[in-house]
This record gives structure tokens, sequence and C-alpha cells, in this order.
């Protein structure tokens, strides 16, 4: 959690002087909504399911329309396995908080970039035949991911899009073992600005 906070702190900190002078030119005007659909692909030791569907919802501003904050909720899919006599599966969902850039290099072509601080609720199961059981884990992570798109019009951007997710499942600790993975996620995106 203390990489978190520190990742958190300096992007707070890199984003700092470019508020502050957007704000002395009153240039906070570039609110945006964005929507990614695509799909999801699990690094979870030895599973790996590339079948689920990613869909993300983010909204923020940027200043000066290069560098701003951005708040999201994210659903990754849902991850299974499954064994002779049981399957196991995991199903994150994620809000998220942290930075994003957009800067355009050529006419109406540009390229993305954002990142930050996760928090994670994903529910795990057990299925044994008929009988499932289920349980929930709350947790700290990490999201990072680039894009490269075309404005349309003015207010209205297409986009394809690569996103990590670093999400965890359990406490730690001999009781309950922490797992970890890294969701990667293939999207197209539609951006609005306002």
């Amino acid at each position: 959690m203390n990489k978190t906070l520190l990742a958190a702190a300096l992007a707070v900190v890199a984003a700092a002087p470019f508020a502050a002078k957007a704000d002395e030119n009153n240039q906070l005007d570039n609110f945006f909504v964005a929507g990614n659909l695509g799909q999801s692909n699990y690094r979870l030791g030895g599973v790996s399911d590339k079948t689920d569907v990613f869909q993300n919802v983010r909204f923020g501003w940027r200043w000066n329309g290069i560098v701003g904050a951005e708040v999201g909720y994210a659903y990754l899919g849902k991850v299974k396995n499954d064994f002779d006599f049981a399957s196991v599966s995991a199903k994150p969902r994620v809000a998220q908080i942290g930075v994003n850039a957009k800067y355009n290099f050529y006419n109406n072509w540009f390229v993305t970039g954002h990142g930050g601080y996760l928090r994670s609720r994903t529910t795990g199961a057990v299925t044994v035949g008929d009988v499932t059981a289920s349980q929930r884990s709350w947790n700290n992570g990490w999201y990072a991911g680039a894009g490269v798109g075309y404005d349309v019009t003015k207010n209205v951007a297409l986009g394809v899009n690569y996103d990590n997710y670093h999400v965890k499942y359990g406490r730690g600790g001999s009781d309950q073992p922490q797992t970890n993975a890294n969701v990667a996620t293939y999207s197209a995106s539609v951006e609005v600005k306002f």
C-alpha cells in the first residue's frame, strides 16, 4: 500500500504545476467523459482467460487540453479455471482515480496515457457439483494505459487502447494468502469533451 500511496503522491506533485498554470488562465473547461468496450486478458499463475468483456467509464478534465485528473469505474470480466471436480472463478470490479494526458501529434491524430490508484472488489467463487461458495475481497492496486486515436469533431474522439490493471484477492497472511493478478485489456473508446 505504501508504494501505491507514493505513486499517487508523485502523480499529484507532477500535475500541480499544470493545474496552477491552467487556473491562472481560466482554462478549466476541458471536462470529458470516456467509455471503453473491449476484451480482458487475465495473467494469473497458470490461468489464462482471454474471452471476457472489459467495460470502463471515466470522467475527468485536462488543463490546457493536455494533462488532468480522472475518476472511473471498470468491469474486468471474469476469470474461470475448471478442474475435474470443481471450478474456481474471480470477478473483479475497480474504482479508479488518477492522472491522464492527451497529445495531438498530427492534425486530428492523438496519443493518450493515464494511470493511478485503484480500489478493487473481487468476488471469488468455488463450485463443486451444484454447490457454490463465494467470498468478496477489497484491495488496493494500480492501473496504467496508453492509446491512440482520432478527433472526429472538436468534442468527439475515437481511439484504441491498451490498459493494465494490477488487482489483488485476499488479505494476505497465514489464514488467507493474497493472490496478485495482472489484467491486460484491449479496447475501443469514445470520448466526449464538453
